[in-house]
């Protein structure tokens, strides 16, 4: 293979840099078919983070096509890998290793780092071997059955762009760092929930079949909104689907088992200066 590149990602690099997320998505199994609305969507979040966090976004190429990119955000004091791909073509020839090293680079001054990772055990390998410990993680999906929700859910309220200034403030308490600016590109066709009362508080956003993400300031809080969601899938019909449970999250895990929800071993997630926050599921994109 000839040289490898890294070099910083441009706007103009945007339909390279999908095109090969989505190769390296279908060759580990996770082929999806895109509506032209996600498909867009999609696109929006390269330029986001090109935008937003330049010195996290990278694409590497190989005799000009480019064959891999990385993409990571750094908040107050809160460092993440969003995404980092390569295309299954030029796959384990180092491509991903400098890729990686270069969205580290963004890290400098940062107190605690993220990264959710896939089951690839290459990838994994990476991220353990670049001073990060490894947390197992299991996925919940299926439709939930909600006779059971208890009764805090009455609790919750619809939250929107009114409340993003208080959910930085839960995630302040919650993971170390505010969104900032990642609430007005999250929040659109979502729901969003939120709590705020004397037992506690906390917000959530549920996109399509997924729990977004959901950050609180206690479990009772935080399974409060959980079920809030999986109210609203069965009023749908919809699957649920959610990601990114550790051991911390027993307060998930006794929900989505209650729910009726099927677990089964997701990727593991990686955290470098902080162990995974307890009443809290991260955002796969935003961390």
């Amino acid at each position: 293979m000839s040289e490898i590149t890294v070099r910083p990602m441009t706007p103009d690099d945007v339909d390279d840099t999908v095109r090969v997320q989505l190769a390296a998505f279908a060759a580990a199994g996770e082929t999806i078919t895109l509506t032209q609305a996600q498909l867009a969507r999609t696109k929006s979040r390269h330029r986001y983070f090109i935008d937003h966090d330049q010195g996290g976004a990278w694409a590497a190429t190989v005799d000009a096509e480019i064959v891999g990119c990385g993409l990571a955000l750094k908040r107050e004091g809160l460092w993440g890998l969003s995404l980092l791909v390569v295309d299954p073509a030029t796959q384990s020839q180092g491509v991903g290793r400098q890729l990686l090293d270069a969205t580290l680079r963004y890290a400098e001054g940062c107190e605690r780092a993220i990264i959710q990772s896939s089951s690839d055990s290459r990838a994994i390998r990476a991220y353990a071997t670049s001073g990060f410990d490894l947390f197992p993680q299991m996925l919940a999906t299926g439709t939930p059955v909600v006779d059971a929700a208890p009764g805090s859910v009455n609790r919750v309220r619809v939250a929107g762009p009114a409340d993003f200034a208080f959910a930085d403030e839960v995630d302040r308490a919650v993971r170390g760092a505010a969104r900032g600016a990642d609430h007005g590109f999250i929040e659109p066709g979502t729901d969003m929930y939120a709590v705020d009362d004397a037992d506690g508080r906390g917000y959530v956003y549920r996109r399509d079949s997924d729990i977004y993400l959901l950050a609180a300031t206690d479990d009772d809080t935080a399974a409060a909104l959980l079920w809030r969601c999986f109210q609203r899938l069965a009023e749908l019909d919809v699957e649920a689907a959610v990601d990114h449970l550790t051991a911390e999250q027993q307060w998930a895990i006794d929900a989505c088992i209650t729910a009726r929800l099927k677990m089964a071993p997701g990727g593991p997630v990686f955290w470098r200066g902080a162990t995974p926050p307890r009443s809290y599921l991260p955002s796969g994109a935003f961390l």
